[in-house]
């Protein structure tokens, strides 16, 4: 799927030039560690990223390795959610003055599971690299930083909360959420307050969004974030069931006539009724990419990379929505429903000539509505 398949290194040799204990990389071979691992720890996102360049690049490359960061710690399954939420606070704790001290920075490492230290897993191996990636956001101005800063400290806060949660319910059957309202709140830990750093980074980028369009910008951010996440709970529902998770609201649920949501996932249940229950999340998805799709259009269309840089999991995450349809083929279907790689490829290739025309935008993302 071009460049983001490009220059990854086997997973058995890279880079052992740096291990706990010995000199820190720096500068360039810093920057070409940030830039490789992204490539091991992202599906889809490092094409997004790979689209931007200078300092927005840069800025939305760490913010997103940090993240990644918090997110295999709120994830691990082997570790306690007390020990979870004490080292989320190391983590943001790092962040709270700015400065990015190297002493945070090893206080935080040291705190990871000792099996980390030399995983295979990437995503574990960033998180021992912390003192590779986190200095470099230091190279950067202010007007990038702080909204970094700020949003991994919000996003540790918000990980913490659910993952005491998430044990607490798991220790009695299933982590589940009661309300649409909850939903919100875990989708915008985890998401939505990703749209708010776009915005502010997407201003410090440009003299051409102004104080009034950042505004305009900022009514519609959070909805940028829901609409990727809320299509991910859709689409990933069936394999969540299988760690007894389940993102889809029981009052949802009530609705059509099922007990709790685990009920959707037995087997029996019938598909009609479990795509019912879908299909309100579905529609709520919709409601967010319509919301996002006038996001991407309130930024100049000079700014092609930064258009790009959005519009690519939009259409991604619309054409994965068309193919749910009303949600029971989430629940007919042995294989999860996605798009494919020549969707993508289309994707990329006709944004990349149109991303100038809202007109354009508008009557693709149309039409992809009125197919599902």
């Amino acid at each position: 799927m071009g460049p983001s398949l490009i220059g990854i290194v086997s997973m058995s040799n890279r880079f052992e030039s740096f291990g706990v204990g010995e000199k820190v990389l720096e500068g360039k071979a810093a920057w070409k560690y940030a830039e490789d691992i992204l490539q091991l720890v992202s599906r889809t996102f490092a094409l997004n990223i790979q689209v931007l360049r200078g300092k927005l690049h840069r800025s939305i490359l760490l913010a997103y390795l940090y993240l990644r960061i918090a997110d295999t710690v709120e994830d691990d399954p082997d570790m306690k959610a007390s020990e979870k939420d004490r080292v989320l606070a190391l983590f943001a704790d790092v962040f709270k003055t700015g400065k990015l001290e190297t002493a945070k920075i090893r206080t935080f490492v040291d705190a990871l599971p000792e099996s980390w230290m030399n995983a295979d897993d990437p995503n574990k191996e960033l998180c021992v690299k912390s003192e590779v990636v986190v200095p470099l956001l230091n190279s950067l101005p202010e007007s990038y930083k702080k909204p970094v800063c700020d949003v991994v400290i919000e996003m540790c806060g918000g990980m913490a909360k659910f993952a005491l949660r998430q044990e607490a319910a798991l220790s009695a059957g299933w982590f589940t959420l009661e309300s649409v309202d909850e939903l919100d709140e875990y989708c915008y830990y985890v998401a939505g307050i990703v749209g708010k750093l776009l915005t502010k980074l997407f201003s410090a980028d440009t003299c051409l969004i102004s104080k009034e369009r950042e505004a305009e910008l900022s009514k519609l951010d959070v909805s940028f974030g829901l609409a990727l996440q809320v299509t991910n709970i859709v689409k990933d529902c069936v394999e969540d069931s299988g760690r007894r998770v389940c993102f889809i609201p029981e009052e949802i649920c009530r609705r059509h006539g099922f007990a709790h949501s685990s009920d959707l996932f037995k087997d029996g249940a019938n598909p009609e009724k479990c795509g019912a229950v879908l299909a309100e999340l579905v529609a709520k998805a919709w409601h967010h990419l319509d919301d996002s799709i006038a996001y991407t259009k309130l930024i100049p269309n000079i700014k092609m990379r930064t258009r790009l840089f959005c519009m690519w999991p939009l259409f991604m995450a619309a054409e994965n929505l068309r193919l749910i349809g009303d949600g029971v083929s989430v629940f007919k279907s042995d294989k999860k429903v996605k798009i494919t790689r020549d969707t993508v490829k289309r994707i990329v290739k006709e944004t990349s000539m149109h991303f100038y025309s809202d007109k354009w935008i508008d009557q693709s993302y149309e039409k992809i509505k009125m197919k599902k």
